[in-house]
């Protein structure tokens, strides 16, 4: 990154969103390129979110090129020309690629759990995040069929209610009843761009700038997850 003038990103979801957003504000001398096959950004919420987004990009010269893909298959670094699906030649010293992989989830189908799969891929799991038709197996994070978005910060509510069911079958007898539920809620999304501003998905209204940027953009949410891991929290701030 440090020795390269120019970086391709592919996906415009947040993650594409994200890192197009900091190589901006980090390095303003390279040419971002950010190129997304949607009509428009974040396109899992709402329009104004994806506009704010798009416009902030471009006033910090990030080229946006919607509706175009580019073939990971025959991606090659060597002569750092990239060809999107629309023709268009990119010159590029490197290229990150952040778009929706599939889920890890096809080893399953030969597993015991292979019963408690839907088509998608993802595992069956009743209100406690239990794996259907097993008692004592639990699942987390991108892989459960609950209906909600795939985000870091769910699978971490997750995990803290199968923490706390496995505690209550580890001391034995029955704890049925004793059992917590997962309940999905609406989330708020946080997309930050570059250290200071940021767009929010409410669930009535979008925002962007600095308000969200002060709740997400300044650490990244780092010092709250590493006091959820048991480790040092001091404040970080980037």
């Amino acid at each position: 990154m440090r020795t390269s003038s120019s970086v391709l990103v592919i996906g415009g979801g947040p993650t594409g969103v994200e890192l197009a957003s900091d190589i901006a504000s980090v390095y303003p001398e390279k040419k971002v390129t950010l190129v997304h096959n949607g009509p428009r950004l974040l396109g899992f919420i709402g329009h104004k979110a994806g506009n704010k987004a798009l416009d902030w990009l471009r006033s910090k010269n990030v080229d946006v090129l919607l509706e175009q893909s580019v073939d990971l298959d025959s991606i090659s670094e060597v002569d750092g020309i990239y060809i999107t699906s629309a023709g268009e030649a990119i010159a590029a010293d490197c290229h990150y690629v952040c778009v929706k992989r599939p889920l890890g989830t096809s080893w399953m189908r030969e597993s015991i759990v292979k019963d408690s799969m839907d088509k998608y891929g993802q595992l069956m799991v009743d209100e406690h995040l239990r794996v259907k038709g097993r008692n004592n197996i639990f699942a987390i994070g991108d892989i459960i069929d609950v209906p909600e978005r795939k985000q870091g910060v769910l699978a971490q509510r997750h995990a803290m209610v199968v923490a706390k069911n496995l505690k209550l079958l580890l001391k034995g007898g029955n704890k049925e009843i004793k059992l917590s539920k997962y309940r999905p809620t609406v989330s708020i999304t946080m997309v930050s761009l570059g250290k200071k501003d940021a767009v929010a998905q409410l669930p009535f209204t979008t925002m962007s700038g600095f308000l969200p940027g002060l709740i997400k953009s300044r650490e990244l949410f780092l010092r709250k997850t590493r006091k959820l891991l048991g480790l040092d929290h001091h404040s970080v701030f980037l």
